[in-house]
């Protein structure tokens, strides 16, 4: 028994260092951001969001009441002698409403477990011209502006495409993709938004010293045969200036039909006239120094027969040492709706010592303490829902309150 036993440790072993070879090519990316808060009336933590703006309702510094996060498992399936991968990428994310210890992430209000991305690419085929393939349902080439969790250019979904294929001698790399959101219309619905997007796009247009240009032109049909439903078109711009140890981007965009710019995962085939939109944006990310970095924001859009939007931030940051900052940010959003109604207004200021783990703007993880303060006016506080809940909320007819608490966020 002991000689059999003996016989059989190279073979363990062997399949040990297989298995221990194949986790080395498993990597685990992710985000999260957690914490606990308490405001200046009962109830726990409010955050103060605009409806009818974007990305956080806000700015987000000291104004994130929830636990999210996204884990992320990416597996090379092969790594070719001749160079060409096929990698696969995994992604699930989850929110919980920071209400007790345990919390069902599947079935609590305020909380959610969700598919983020799936998908297969195949990297440096000798006929993709440096490029790449993919199939499957992923985040695709997503911009935004970390201060307001805003991404204004964010086509992600299930979809097909080439991405990147070198253009020549020019430097320029060029992706076109097309991807489905798949509408039930059996019950003649046409909110179920079944459409088909094309969407292509020109990377690295270069301006020399003065940076380069990022161009896209997004298509949609309506896969329905309801009538008065709506294709739809989109160009979009962005000029990349590298600028104070940072980047200043400027961003435009216009829409028609269906595509409803700074949204155009979700298209709208509704029928009605709501049915145009176009932005303009300017962001800057900083890093004068070593000690001295932010990020600032400046944007208007307009949703035709809807509302306008309008909003100004910035968050500047102090570093002391490589463990440890101060950072404040001051935001203002305005929501003026077509028609009679008034216009609702939201400002903001946040001052939060952070503990850090290195230097610049980026460095991650951060554990704060924040103290936030915000003022809004009474169209803020009592149209379309209002900020903190309106009058049905904690802070009842009053237009304005405050919040501290602790924070972590991290990636990696």
């Amino acid at each position: 028994m002991t000689v059999r036993r003996n016989a059989l440790l190279p073979i363990a072993a062997a399949a040990l260092l297989a298995a221990a070879s194949s986790a080395q090519a498993l990597d685990f990316h992710g985000y999260f951001r957690s914490g606990i808060g308490w405001s200046s009336k009962e109830g726990g933590q409010t955050c103060f969001r605009l409806p009818g703006a974007a990305g956080n309702g806000n700015f987000r510094l000291g104004n994130e009441c929830e636990t999210y996060g996204e884990a992320q498992f990416d597996q090379t399936l092969l790594d070719a002698k001749d160079g060409v991968k096929f990698d696969y990428h995994l992604m699930f994310g989850y929110a919980a409403a920071q209400e007790q210890d345990f919390e069902n992430i599947a079935t609590d209000p305020g909380s959610h477990w969700a598919l983020r991305q799936n998908w297969v690419e195949a990297k440096n085929l000798p006929y993709l011209m440096g490029g790449s393939v993919w199939v499957g349902k992923r985040y695709y080439q997503r911009h935004d502006v970390h201060i307001n969790d805003f991404f204004y250019w964010d086509a992600s979904g299930p979809g097909a495409g080439v991405e990147k294929i070198k253009l020549g001698e020019t430097g320029m790399t060029g992706s076109f993709a097309i991807f489905r959101n798949q509408g039930n219309n059996f019950d003649n619905d046409p909110n179920r938004n079944a459409t088909t997007r094309f969407d292509a796009r020109l990377h690295g247009i270069n301006l020399g010293n003065m940076g380069s240009i990022e161009v896209g032109l997004q298509y949609n049909t309506a896969d329905t045969t309801l009538p008065n439903s709506k294709n739809g078109t989109a160009l979009t711009g962005e000029w990349s200036l590298p600028v104070l140890g940072g980047v200043n981007k400027l961003f435009a965009t216009t829409g028609t039909g269906s595509v409803r710019v700074s949204s155009i995962a979700y298209p709208n085939n509704t029928p009605g006239n709501q049915d145009g939109s176009w932005g303009i944006q300017d962001s800057l990310q900083w890093q004068f120094s070593p000690e001295f970095s932010g990020m600032g924001v400046i944007g208007h859009w307009d949703y035709k027969n809807n509302y306008t939007w309008d909003y100004i931030g910035v968050r500047p940051v102090w570093h002391f040492t490589d463990y440890f900052k101060l950072q404040g940010e001051i935001g203002y959003n305005q929501v003026n709706p077509d028609g009679a109604l008034p216009t609702a207004k939201l400002a903001k200021i946040t001052i939060a010592p952070t503990i850090v783990a290195g230097r610049g703007f980026w460095a991650r993880p951060e554990l704060r303490f924040f103290y936030t303060y915000a003022k809004w006016n009474d169209a803020a506080r009592d149209q379309w829902g209002g900020v903190a809940g309106g009058t049905a909320g904690p802070y009842g007819t009053s237009t304005n309150g405050s919040t501290w608490g602790f924070q972590v966020e991290a990636w990696w």
